[in-house]
């Protein structure tokens, strides 16, 4: 684990000291980039979440003010914020973000959180939760691998040799996008493989020419999808390759999100 390797960063050879705190940053501080997977946005308040993971440093932007107003902000742990405190100017952090500061942004982001949270306290995505959880096997592949990743990364962390991690159960992982929906997108002979996570949906295509960032197979996708106005609006769609992401907003409703599937089959051509 890169927390145990404590002479990583000493300033001698010797092996650093462990912190009393079981939280502290030792060895090789942890990472979590929270910009596209946090707050809710894999259906958890954070991705690190799902692994009971605790980063020495995690970064935030977009979704801190739901894109409204440009906010990015990055946390660390007191022991990271620490090794940076001293009179000398050129041991400081000397790096920020441009609109770390803006006074309307903190406060959209303030309202932001408070909306999410409060989301979150009074069920307001049971209604796609109950979805997943009523059928296991659906449900199971998705949880399985969670569980490996988390046991690759914190194995020996809920053990006990390191506490920055514990063994709590791995979360129930579910999504906005309806598990009929997912399986059938799943068995269609175009689709290679499928991935529904909180609100993501990533769709990977498949494509005789192979697949990768030089494929060309999910703008097709993506263009139907621009030019089917439906109720008035378009869908828009990020595409890498030969995978097509949707998002749903945070709030979108069970009806918008049945709607947005509906075009998505038939965008895709799946019977």
């Amino acid at each position: 684990m890169v927390r145990s390797s404590g002479s990583l960063f000493a300033l001698d050879n010797s092996i650093a000291a462990p912190e009393t705190d079981e939280l502290a940053w030792q060895g090789l501080p942890v990472v979590a980039d929270e910009v596209f997977t946090g707050l809710y946005r894999l259906g958890q308040k954070t991705s690190c979440s799902l692994l009971h993971l605790h980063p020495d440093i995690s970064v935030h932007a977009k979704l801190l003010t739901g894109g409204l107003i440009p906010l990015s902000a990055t946390l660390a742990s007191e022991s990271i914020f620490k090794a940076f405190l001293a009179d000398n100017k050129a041991d400081a952090l000397l790096h920020g973000h441009s609109y770390t500061a803006h006074a309307v942004g903190c406060a959209v982001a303030n309202t932001s959180l408070k909306m999410l949270t409060e989301l979150d306290a009074h069920g307001k995505w049971n209604v796609f939760k109950d979805e997943w959880f009523t059928d296991a096997p659906v449900n199971s592949t998705v949880t399985e691998v969670i569980a490996q990743v988390k046991s690759a990364i914190v194995g020996t962390l809920a053990t006990g040799s390191n506490s920055n991690g514990d063994a709590r159960s791995t979360p129930k992982v579910w999504s906005v996008w309806s598990r009929n929906f997912v399986r059938s997108l799943s068995h269609s002979s175009n689709v290679d493989n499928v991935w529904a996570l909180g609100s993501v949906l990533s769709i990977a295509l498949r494509d005789e020419q192979g697949s990768g960032y030089t494929s060309n197979a999910a703008k097709v996708v993506q263009k139907r999808l621009l030019n089917d106005r439906g109720e008035g609006w378009n869908i828009h769609s990020r595409v890498l390759g030969n995978v097509l992401y949707l998002m749903t907003s945070q709030t979108s409703t069970q009806r918008d999100v049945k709607d947005w599937e509906d075009r998505v089959v038939q965008a895709l051509g799946v019977s």
